[in-house]
This record gives structure tokens, C-alpha cells and sequence, in this order.
């Protein structure tokens, strides 16, 4: 059965090779743009994507979604409660001791954990 496929316009630039950003750890072949609404447990985020470019992190790390909750004492979930829509934390104290909420049609680049484990079984 056929799946619906989203099309963006985004614009992914190569990742950085400076002494500001960590190597890769994963080939970014397999990387795709997703909303962060639908990123999974175990994917691999390695920037933030606009019309602009792609904006890499310093370090990519491994998404664990959970809510967001306004209310959160971070000191960052604070900054959205204002947004338009829905918003979703990637991330709850690795890499930053703080949440890293997201507006949820944010585009995020990937490497979906899916690749990753299948990856790393065939290594």
C-alpha cells in the first residue's frame, strides 16, 4: 500500500569541518529532513533545516521525544509557551542539562534510527 511522502523546501548544506563541530558519527547518507513532530526515539539530530541552509549543531545527539510541558522548570520550554502550534522536546538532559523543545513543523535533519540499527548490525 502506498505511503504519503512530504516534499520540503529546505536547503541542506554540507556539515561544517571545523574545530567548532564534532566529526560525524554516522555516514549522512541515509540523513533525511523530517518535522519535528516526527522524529523518533533513537534518531540521530544533526541540524536544524530552513530555506536558508542547514543550521548543524556543534554535536549531533540522539533524539528521546517526550512531551512538552509548559510548565517545565529548564529554563527553555519556557521561551515557547507563546508560540503558534504545537511544540515537542526532543531532548531532556543530553546534550544540554536542559530540554530541547521544538515547534512541531520545525524541519530537523535526521539520520533515522532505523538506518542507524540497521547499520550497525550488518557492521
Amino acid at each position: 500500500m502506498p505511503e504519503p511522502i512530504d516534499f520540503f523546501e529546505a536547503v541542506v548544506t554540507d556539515y561544517p569541518v571545523d574545530a567548532d563541530h564534532a566529526p560525524l558519527l554516522q555516514d549522512p547518507v541515509h540523513a533525511r529532513v523530517a518535522r519535528a513532530a516526527d522524529v523518533a526515539d533513537g534518531d540521530l539530530v544533526l541540524a536544524a533545516v530552513s530555506p536558508r541552509g542547514a543550521d548543524y549543531f556543534n554535536d549531533q545527539y540522539t533524539a528521546h521525544p517526550e512531551p512538552y510541558d509548559p510548565k517545565c522548570q529548564c529554563g527553555v520550554c519556557c521561551h515557547l509557551t507563546h508560540e503558534p502550534g504545537p511544540v515537542v522536546v526532543l531532548s531532556n538532559g543530553h546534550p544540554w542539562p536542559t530540554c530541547d523543545p521544538w515547534l512541531a513543523n520545525a524541519l530537523v535533519l535526521i539520520v533515522p534510527a532505523i538506518n542507524l540499527h540497521e547499520r550497525n548490525a550488518k557492521e
